[in-house]
């Protein structure tokens, strides 16, 4: 698997580099862009990282099928961030973690599928694995 310092993508496959590279450094997602993983800085609009995702993620949409390891920020209302395996936080109008959450999750509709230490603020919260009850306004945890 190759890897680059820089990603630009206008609408996938249309990207300077292909979906299969890494990206160690800096990816525009001017509207959507694919890659294998990223480590460093992902900005635009819409993202998405098929395997390893560290660093920071400011898009509208965040989708990460694979393990993020920092945070994922959204801009604008009804952003949406996903990961499979979280550690850190993710901030956006809708968040969602298929699996293991290790971190804290913000925004107006927060999920958790699976386990985890993690702590959710937000007006609709819902945690399969809550230490007080699955699904609840406001606030819900795992320890």
């Amino acid at each position: 698997m190759a890897v680059s310092p820089f990603q630009i993508g206008i609408v996938n496959p249309v990207q300077y580099q292909n979906e299969s590279e890494s990206i160690k450094g800096v990816k525009l997602n001017l509207v959507h862009s694919a890659n294998s993983s990223v480590t460093g800085l992902d900005l635009g609009f819409a993202s998405e990282v098929r395997s390893e995702f560290t660093g920071v993620q400011f898009n509208f949409i965040n989708l990460n099928t694979g393990n993020t390891k920092g945070a994922q920020f959204g801009w604008g209302f009804f952003g949406f961030s996903s990961a499979e395996n979280m550690t850190g936080l993710q901030w956006n109008t809708i968040n969602h973690t298929s699996s293991q959450m290790v971190g804290l999750q913000i925004g107006l509709l927060n999920i958790i599928q699976g386990g985890g230490k993690n702590f959710q603020l937000g007006l609709i919260n819902y945690n399969k694995n809550s230490s007080i009850f699955f699904i609840l306004p406001f606030i819900n945890f795992s320890l």
